[in-house]
């Protein structure tokens, strides 16, 4: 009896070392070597680099050579000791950052941030008192090509990121100065921001990145749209805005990039998770970099392209279920289960963005037209609409609009939309 229970435990070893080599050798598909290449082939855009100024955006009285220093010695101390390392710059213990009042940044919501300021102008003067400086440097932003971060995952380490509540602190003061009186000013400020949102959406490193480089440009489109409404529609926009309000092109609204660098952030952390041979019994790296892979790569793949240029839905890959790679890697099977299905809604984001422009190139448009504005519709050039989402008035004739397609905020309705005219 002793002896049989021996050469049974002996068989189920056999057994289960030799469903774990099945397991670990198992091929991967096409597909995911496929989205691991398009993923790793990351590459960075060309032209002067505003990452310097983004990082150290916060911070007063400082020229250009003192903030590329700040981050330089930022970034050594990232290099040397991540997981030490502060998610603040080292000019924090020597200069104290701006302190931004949140009075002074108009609320997400049905009221638009031009209404805001206008019902209100003492609050948001006194909230952006000793803002000039941040202004600014806000719109020396649309100066430069790209915001690459110089910080590169090296672990399981947050990356370091900039502060981006700054980034919004335009929009309200842009409106001040137009009810001010200075509408060119404040028009032009508004374009020059929509072409420094429209290079992040591009060039960020992360999805963050990326993110609020779509939210600033919607902000200030939307901001753009009540100030223009208000000119008369032979109103000539400075020459800057031409280039800043052209619809955006498929790489503007593409979150290849962005993924590109979630994906890196990924891996660094499953290579440093693999360094034990105990880890790597449970987590194999490169099953997991594909499983993974998975959840990203659909934004590098030439269908994701594609429905951005036709301005549909794009479709975003399930995580994977439990396969026969999963014996010998269980850990990074619950690993890429749970970083899988949160990606999808972001590139509704971006498509949702262009739609904002396309509004504003309609409203401007429209109001040129001669007659209905639901007479001109139909004529609307084809720059201004999409197959997918074709600008409706609505009921009550005020708004050009479109349906939303990304998730919407409470305060927010199912459409984006534009005026067209101020009763």
């Amino acid at each position: 009896m002793l002896r049989w229970l021996g050469w049974a435990m002996l068989g189920l070893l056999v057994i289960a070392i030799a469903a774990w080599l099945l397991s670990r050798f198992w091929p991967l598909s096409a597909a995911q070597r496929e989205d691991v290449r398009l993923l790793e082939a990351a590459h960075r855009s060309e032209g002067r680099n505003g990452f310097a100024l983004l990082w150290t955006l916060p911070f007063d009285g400082l020229d250009l050579a003192q903030r590329e220093a700040a981050l330089a010695e930022d970034l050594q101390q990232w290099q040397t000791a991540p997981a030490q390392a502060s998610q603040a710059s080292v000019l924090a213990a020597r200069h104290a950052p701006l302190n931004l009042d949140g009075a002074g940044r108009c609320a997400v919501g049905p009221v638009g941030c031009l209404a805001q300021v206008r019902n209100d102008p003492q609050r948001f003067a006194e909230a952006h008192a000793g803002h000039a400086g941040l202004h600014e440097r806000l719109a020396r932003m649309a100066d430069y090509d790209r915001f690459d971060s110089p910080f590169r995952p090296s672990g399981n380490e947050l990356l370091p990121l900039p502060a981006y509540t700054p980034l919004l602190d335009g929009a309200s003061a842009q409106a001040l100065a137009y009810l001010q009186g200075d509408v060119a000013g404040a028009v032009e400020g508004g374009c020059r921001s929509v072409r420094f949102g429209r290079r992040m959406m591009r060039t960020g490193s992360t999805l963050m990145d990326s993110m609020m480089g779509a939210a600033v440009v919607r902000t200030h489109v939307a901001l753009l749209g009540d100030m223009l409404v208000e000119q008369s529609p032979d109103f000539v926009l400075p020459a800057s805005c031409e280039a800043a309000l052209q619809p955006l092109k498929v790489d503007e609204q593409s979150l290849c990039q962005a993924m590109q660098g979630e994906f890196a952030m990924s891996k660094a952390a499953i290579e440093a998770s693999t360094q034990t041979a105990g880890s790597r019994l449970l987590l194999d790296r490169d099953h997991t970099l594909a499983r993974i892979a998975g959840n990203f790569g659909w934004a590098c793949r030439p269908a994701a392209a594609q429905a951005l240029a036709a301005d549909v839905p794009l479709t975003a890959s399930q995580p994977l279920g439990w396969d026969v790679r999963c014996m010998a890697n269980p850990l990074g099977c619950t690993l890429s289960a749970i970083a899988g299905p949160h990606y999808a809604p972001y590139a509704a984001r971006s498509q949702d963005t262009a739609a904002m422009i396309r509004l504003l190139g309609a409203q401007r448009w429209l109001r040129q037209q001669p007659g209905p504005p639901a007479d001109a519709l139909a004529r609307l050039p084809a720059q201004w609409r999409s197959d997918a989402r074709t600008p409706t008035l609505s009921a009550d004739g005020r708004y050009v609009q479109v349906l939303r397609r990304g998730p919407a905020r409470e305060s927010e309705g199912p459409y984006l939309s534009m005026p067209l005219r101020v009763d």
